[in-house]
């Protein structure tokens, strides 16, 4: 597109070099114009191709955020049928906001940018209606229309045309300056042109009666700026703003910001105090005392007018944090005091009793929650040394930790998980619809302890559960809806090095991949044995929109060291039913290091869908039959020994649906030789053995032997 416009710039800027001047007299040469300067008649041209240089990538960009927008939008919770408990309230007044209305679209169209877009292109369209009427003004040279004859007119007609221009325009019969010009400029060189041989040749060979033109090169501005007066100061001043002291107010700001903020936009003094505080054995209790030291929130003030609320607040979060006898909780800056307590208050479910002067600190501060918990989890699995590895409990308490904020379930009720992924406990329970403390006894009476249990209930098994809790028909569709999107993730992992050799052992040192094979299916279309896209779920507690991440940590929980983690973009794949019953048949023989090396305690825990054999059968389907995520994670080799490592698939959305992949690592002692190292070794073999010396002899010895009839033939049965 600017391409396009740069070529119309530039075939303008030709049209004017072909002509001496401009005409600007009226058909016929009945009235009389100031010729106008072509440079200046091409400002708008010049301004409507730098324009669209922004306006057309910036338009791209919005329409294509927008869209994406959209659909994250279209994936919410449509409807809530019970309102009356405190999660179907919030629930529906989250569901309201979404539902598109046109008062709603026009609010959300009707922002600072968008404005500004629609202003620009309002102005785009104005200057290509102006430019559609420069033809009057950039037009070429035409003998013809300055006379005022017809193309095919005769020597007779033009001479007479003269004649009566002569008598206007001619210095003898009209004193005007003006006059004098255009007669000398326009009028003259019109007669040479149609009736002189050599102007008439220039005229048809080069578009001037006075042969080729040398190129102009000029300023495409407005003429009215270089006229004599008061316009060259104002010139000047625009030039040396515009072309010199914003680029370099620009440039200051960029370099300014850059220095204060991190690319995610996170404030470089909360990437250091992440860093500087994180340490081995934290686990999610103490993340939110480590999240609470970010910038972000220790920037903010504490008028006095908050005094008042913030000891409201105290009392608020008295059952989770007794503030008042805590010296350690408030021997900290008073604004990290302030923000604990109030990321505490949204683990209580107490959002909507926050005191009114805290409201708009509480909604910052959960805004910043899921960028700040991204950054946490940097810190937590950076690697250290001295064997290159980051921490696995403060990754693990990262991701809980965020959990519970955005499902809002405190963190008191939580247990911290050693061995990584997560409890599927009464926390667990506390993310469904219209779960509180008296519903989850209730639940418990059940023996529905955790998700897991309410999940492995049949429909009508469950909805006689819940009836029991005294819930009503519409929370028991709420709670079906809830249900379907919960995710059901089947995982499976080997170990690989790269090596021409597949039997070859891992050593000490070596780079290993562990190639993990995920498929993610939601609880509704397993239910339902096909389909796809139930969507993710809905966090109602947390006033914002957040989408479920993932992430793959791959270590050691008994040392805390975290070999490898990386955040995955988990794709719901298509159910098909009975995948693992038609692969398990085919299960491959060299499947031993995908194997789960669990205790046999931990065997009669696992549920029947983590099973071993599901597992490799998952590792061993074929890639065209199955649509599984491959994953792959690298890492180098720790020291030599037997480590029973664990893949970790967690999200830092759902509580309880985590999925645990136990893998046995076995690296033994010593180092490969590189490609290079073995190459020269054969070399060095191959040149001792055909040395000088008495070895030569008995190889000429043996090829003489080698010749004779004793073999009977010139070639032997080796050969």
């Amino acid at each position: 597109h600017s391409v396009c416009w740069l070529y119309t710039v530039s075939y303008f800027n030709s049209l004017s070099t072909r002509t001496s001047s401009l005409s600007t007299m009226a058909t016929g040469g009945e009235s009389q114009q100031e010729p106008q300067n072509p440079m200046g008649a091409l400002f708008p041209i010049f301004m409507l191709t730098m324009l669209s240089l922004v306006l057309v990538p910036i338009t791209l960009w919005r329409i294509c955020n927008c869209d994406a927008q959209d659909k994250k939008k279209t994936k919410k919770l449509q409807g809530v049928s019970d309102k009356h408990s405190e999660w179907g309230k919030l629930a529906a007044r989250q569901a309201e906001k979404l539902r598109p209305t046109m008062g709603g679209r026009l609010r959300n169209f009707c922002t600072a940018g968008n404005l500004s877009l629609v202003s620009g292109w309002m102005t785009f369209f104005l200057l290509c209606w102006a430019i559609s009427h420069l033809s009057n003004e950039i037009a070429p040279f035409d003998p013809h229309t300055i006379l005022g004859v017809d193309t095919g007119a005769s020597q007779k007609e033009i001479k007479k045309a003269y004649r009566d221009m002569s008598l206007k325009y001619h210095p003898d019969k009209n004193p005007d300056p003006e006059a004098h010009k255009y007669f000398a400029e326009f009028i003259t060189k019109a007669y040479q042109a149609l009736t002189d041989e050599k102007s008439m040749e220039n005229m048809a060979k080069y578009g001037n009666p006075d042969g080729p033109q040398s190129m102009q090169v000029g300023i495409a501005l407005p003429a009215f700026m270089f006229e004599k007066g008061q316009w060259g100061p104002a010139v000047l001043a625009a030039t040396v703003g515009i072309g010199i002291l914003l680029p370099l107010g620009l440039a200051v700001c960029y370099l300014v910001r850059s220095a204060k903020y991190t690319g995610n936009h996170i404030l470089q003094q909360t990437v250091h105090a992440f860093n500087y505080v994180m340490k081995p054995a934290m686990t999610m209790q103490r993340m939110m005392e480590v999240l609470c030291l970010a910038g972000e929130y220790c920037m903010m003030p504490i008028p006095h007018q908050q005094s008042a609320a913030i000891l409201e607040l105290m009392q608020l979060i008295r059952s989770e944090q007794d503030v008042k006898n805590d010296k350690k909780f408030l021997q900290r800056h008073p604004a990290a005091v302030k923000a604990h307590m109030l990321l505490i208050a949204q683990t209580l479910r107490e959002g909507n009793n926050v005191p009114q002067p805290l409201q708009q600190d509480f909604n910052d501060i959960l805004k910043a929650v899921p960028k700040l918990s991204d950054e946490l989890m940097k810190a937590a699995i950076r690697q250290r040394p001295p064997n290159g590895y980051g921490w696995f409990r403060p990754a693990v308490g990262v991701l809980e930790l965020c959990q519970s904020i955005i499902q809002a379930v405190p963190l008191s009720g939580r247990k911290p998980s050693e061995k990584g992924g997560g409890d599927a406990g009464v926390p667990s329970l506390l993310q469904l619809p219209h779960v509180d403390n008296d519903v989850i006894k209730m639940l418990i009476r059940k023996k529905c302890r955790g998700l897991a249990d309410l999940l492995a209930l049949s429909k009508a098994d469950r909805a006689k559960v819940l009836e029991s809790a005294e819930y009503t028909s519409g929370a028991v569709s709420d709670m079906e809806g809830f249900l379907d999107m919960v995710p059901v993730i089947r995982a499976a992992a080997d170990f690989a090095i790269e090596e021409e050799d597949e039997d070859s052992e891992i050593m000490e040192g070596d780079i290993v991949t562990c190639n993990a094979r995920v498929r993610l299916n939601r609880y509704g279309c397993v239910q339902k044995g096909k389909g796809a896209g139930a969507g993710p779920g809905v966090a109602p507690f947390f006033p914002f929109p957040k989408e479920e991440k993932w992430y793959a940590l791959l270590g050691d929980p008994t040392q805390n060291a975290l070999f490898t983690a990386q955040e995955v973009l988990l794709q719901e794949a298509e159910y098909v039913p009975g995948l693992l019953e038609e692969t398990s048949v085919r299960t491959a023989a060299n499947v031993s290091s995908s194997k789960p090396s669990a205790s046999k305690k931990d065997a009669e825990k696992k549920p029947a869908d983590e099973s071993d054999d599901e597992n490799a059968a998952l590792l061993n389907t074929d890639a065209a039959e199955d649509d599984s995520q491959q994953i792959k994670l690298t890492f180098r080799a720790p020291p030599h020994g037997i480590y029973n490592l664990q893949l970790v698939l967690m999200s830092d959305y759902w509580i309880g649906c985590d999925k645990r992949v136990q893998l046995k690592l076995k690296v033994v002692k010593g180092a490969k030789m590189t490609k290079a190292e073995k190459e020269e070794e054969v070399v060095s073999d191959v040149e001792s053995d055909y040395s000088g010396g008495e070895d030569a002899e008995a190889l000429e010895g043996e090829e003489d032997d080698y010749d004779t009839d004793d073999y009977g033939t010139e070639e032997s049965d080796d050969e």
